[in-house]
């Protein structure tokens, strides 16, 4: 199943997939519940109102109130991709619950579950506190933007050029999606997140989907790709016009 079709399910729909399979093992919906406030920072009160209002699975996660920093040191497997490695930035929460679950099922204490800093990190960021498997691990430190220029200014001089350009790119491809923050990366949303990118040390990290890098696998050819990613070095030029072409293609997926 592609990323775009797991955001639209049904969130309701997924937690009781969850909630069974923990039931299965003795777990108890507490405990279920106990997990999903945990990684995401909801209530259980918000727990239950996104079951009853039909919100989608993608959405849960994208306006969950507080991420929990220790989410971080969850590793493992599942569906034989290591959680830590996903590199679609919602898809990775979406696996952290996965994970949180499948130990949950398998018999693991809570006390284990609920990832603590003591447990496995290496370095905390005096700055922010967030907990890292690498010292002094390059990061966004800081209040998180609340648009996407705050989010370009927040980046080196040099690179601000490059975002902005993709960004109006991007912006005229697409005039009527609205621009927001999601998982602290510039966002194109309508229904649901339509294109992302953010900045990386050595290119800027394009997220179009899976359905999109396939294609136009053909024209990316110059570009390393991954499931639903596409890197785009500071040292080639930035193809603009593909961008929007790309943009455009998610925006007329997304009506299908």
């Amino acid at each position: 199943m592609s990323n775009d079709k797991v955001f639209q399910m049904e969130f309701g729909k997924v937690y009781g997939l969850l909630l069974n399979k923990a039931a299965r093992k003795g777990r108890t919906k507490a405990e279920v519940d106990q997990v999903i406030c945990w990684l995401t920072g909801y209530s259980a009160a918000e727990l239950e109102e996104s079951c009853s209002n039909a919100v989608c699975y993608g959405d849960f996660f994208c306006n969950a109130p507080k991420p929990n920093p220790n989410r971080t040191l969850i590793k493992g497997v599942v569906c034989g991709v290591r959680v830590e490695e996903v590199e679609d930035p919602l898809m990775r929460e979406i696996r952290y619950l996965d994970k949180l679950i499948d130990e949950l099922a398998k018999g693991k204490p809570m006390e284990k579950i609920l990832r603590t800093q003591e447990e496995t990190a290496m370095w905390i960021c005096p700055k922010c506190g967030r907990s890292f498997q690498k010292a002094k691990q390059n990061h966004y430190c800081g209040t998180a933007p609340a648009t996407i220029e705050e989010y370009i200014l927040s980046q080196p001089e040099e690179i601000q050029p490059y975002l902005r350009q993709i960004n109006e790119a991007i912006r005229a491809s697409i005039p009527e999606a609205k621009e927001k923050i999601s998982w602290s990366m510039p966002t194109y949303w309508k229904g649901h997140n339509l294109i992302q990118f953010a900045a990386a040390k050595k290119h800027i990290g394009l997220y179009p989907g899976p359905e999109a890098v396939e294609a136009f696998a053909g024209r990316l050819a110059g570009y390393k790709t991954s499931k639903g990613t596409i890197q785009l070095p500071y040292n080639k030029p930035i193809p603009l016009e593909l961008i929007a072409e790309i943009a455009k293609w998610c925006e007329a997926k997304a009506k299908q």
